[in-house]
């Protein structure tokens, strides 16, 4: 089929094509509601897709927005990124995803390539703890925004949820029932600060509470089985804390597997990410990360960054909620 040019819309809607490009570009200006109905309806009938590559030279705005999630088999991923999309598609961006993979290597990579295709903003979901390695995307001036993570020191406006909050509260009515001891089981802590700042959080409220709090750091996929069955051998009414929605799901497998009573024999609470923890034995209590709306919320965020002359660094807080259920 022939490409439709913007010459024959203006010429079917009988308009010149400078109102043609006011009318796709959402300049109304003094524009007569009749004219705007005539130019959409030929546009319809005409099934006419106007060129981003011309607008965009046109405009110089490229009209794309880059997003780089650390891990995008995550299902937090997947939420945060549709919760981003919705919000771009209605101001008329397009995103550009990437997965950085856990590598800070290929997430510098990733970086660069967005830079060279004139993205307008980036939402980062950062690999690395350390601001130094972001500061070549402020040199470029373009406008950064990071979810989920804060990098040290702080430099850039970020979305995330109330860790130290929810940790808090979950862990706090968790022990009321006893527990003689709290296991953390994350992820390695030094990579991501989300992580560390659930684990000290976990550990002040322990502590506090006259209990025993450790950390289990996880980094290869066998070797939870083999360090729960060492905690379960030590016969001590034990709580698993899991930082995150992946460590939840890795920890139900093996209580599962090993036909353990939820909570009479092993407590288990933590983050998810998924919202199946209720169909799982007793029910699971969790922190539900409200993923999609962290998402939208970063993606309102960073419109305003890449349209506004003064930028103050903002933490943009999206509270999670605690389901109260069975496990503890």
């Amino acid at each position: 089929m022939k490409k439709i040019t913007i010459k024959e819309v203006a010429e079917e809607a009988g308009v010149s094509k400078t109102t043609i490009s006011r009318f796709l570009n959402n300049n109304y200006g003094n524009m007569s509601k009749e004219t705007k109905a005539k130019i959409a309806e030929v546009i319809e009938r005409l099934n006419y897709r106007p060129s981003k590559q011309a607008q965009a030279l046109k405009s110089k705005h490229s009209y794309l927005i880059g997003v780089v999630v650390a891990d995008i088999s995550n299902m937090y991923s997947s939420l945060l990124l549709k919760g981003i999309g919705q919000v771009l598609e209605q101001s008329g961006y397009q995103m550009i995803i990437m997965d950085a993979a856990n590598s800070i290597t290929q997430e510098k990579d990733l970086l660069e390539k967005l830079l060279d295709q004139s993205v307008e903003g980036i939402i980062l979901q950062p690999s690395s703890r350390q601001s130094e390695n972001y500061e070549f995307i402020s040199e470029r001036n373009i406008p950064l925004l990071l979810v989920d993570r804060q990098t040290e020191p702080e430099r850039w406006s970020s979305v995330l949820t109330n860790n130290v909050a929810s940790t808090k509260t979950v862990l706090e009515k968790a022990l009321e029932k006893g527990y003689e001891q709290v296991v953390v089981v994350s992820e390695p802590i030094k990579d991501v600060s989300t992580r560390g700042l659930r684990y000290t959080t976990a550990e002040k409220v322990v502590k506090d509470a006259g209990k025993d709090c450790r950390l289990v750091e996880i980094d290869q996929d066998n070797q939870l089985n083999d360090i729960l069955e060492e905690i379960r051998a030590e016969h001590k009414r034990t709580l698993l804390f899991a930082s995150n929605g992946r460590m939840l799901m890795d920890v139900l497998t093996w209580l599962i597997h090993e036909k353990i009573e939820i909570p009479n024999e092993i407590g288990v609470t933590g983050f998810d990410d998924w919202n199946l923890t209720e169909l799982v034995g007793p029910g699971i209590t969790s922190i539900e990360q409200p993923s999609k709306k962290i998402g939208k919320v970063a993606a309102e965020q960073l419109l305003k960054l890449m349209t506004s002359e003064t930028n103050p660094i903002q933490e943009n807080i999206v509270p999670s909620t605690v389901q109260w259920r069975k496990s503890v």
